[in-house]
């Protein structure tokens, strides 16, 4: 048994005694992302438009990961929603950001590893820049969207009667200490990835300067920076989603009464 086979028979039984059926529910969409992630990248390879490959493989991936988390029906199209409409966003960020940064493709600390081998794969490396960096923020934004759609949900069902401006309130309180939490995380995932990065400048002798404008670490930052912003600007959009999914739902039950 190889060891990867090994953690993915300790993960599955680790997840089967924690969290049940949601557990495995979990497992599987794990498995089912890695899928999505294989196939897009062998479109890609074969010359698929590298932007119709990423918004739907990263619409596919943000429903497979929403819906794993098992939520009822309203939060689940809540999350969705603004999750889709955050990627949307980031998207338009990141597109012209990539372009000015030209930090995409292999730097010089590279070269070693790449001796012998072609980088003719006739494939433009700044859209493959542009899809890394956005793939690399769709796990954070639909862990953030699900948990403040989750918490305002049940704030809700608990007490109804709350009005728009004191939901709107309540909201962002909740969702400052989620946002706060996704934050820690994205962060000490960005620096556990960085340790190596910042041995290897530690051994070359980089200055302050030649740190920051090294291509390894600019794409780090961006990947980052990317980050961030989605985790951050989910919150504003996923309160504004839910309160028109409720003044929704009030239109039709009043209709409903007619």
């Amino acid at each position: 048994m190889s060891v990867l086979m090994m953690l993915s028979v300790i993960l599955f039984a680790l997840m089967l005694a924690i969290g049940g059926v949601k557990g495995i529910g979990a497992f599987v969409s794990l498995w089912i992302s890695f899928a999505i992630m294989v196939v897009m990248t062998i479109l890609i390879s074969f010359q698929f438009n590298a932007f119709w490959v990423l918004l739907i493989g990263g619409a596919s991936l943000l429903t497979v990961t929403v819906l794993s988390a098992s939520a009822d029906e309203r939060t689940t199209i809540i999350a969705l929603i603004a999750s889709l409409i955050v990627m949307l966003i980031l998207l338009a960020v990141i597109l012209p950001t990539e372009h000015i940064a030209i930090a995409q493709g292999f730097a010089e600390e590279n070269s070693e590893e790449l001796e012998g081998l072609s980088l003719a794969i006739n494939i433009n490396f700044g859209t493959l820049g542009i899809v890394a960096a956005l793939l690399a923020t769709l796990g954070a934004i639909a862990e953030a969207s699900v948990a403040i759609a989750t918490g305002i949900g049940e704030l809700l069902n608990s007490k109804p009667s709350l009005q728009d401006n004191e939901l709107i309130g309540v909201g962002q309180l909740l969702g400052k200490q989620i946002i706060g939490t996704a934050v820690n995380t994205v962060l000490f995932g960005f620096l556990a990835d960085f340790l190596s990065l910042a041995v290897l400048f530690s051994k070359l002798k980089y200055t302050f300067s030649e740190i920051l404008n090294a291509k390894l670490f600019t794409s780090s930052m961006l990947s980052l920076l990317y980050a961030l912003l989605g985790v951050i600007i989910t919150l504003p959009i996923t309160i504004i989603i839910f309160l028109l999914y409720q003044k929704h739902q009030k239109v039709d039950a009043n209709r409903g009464k007619l």
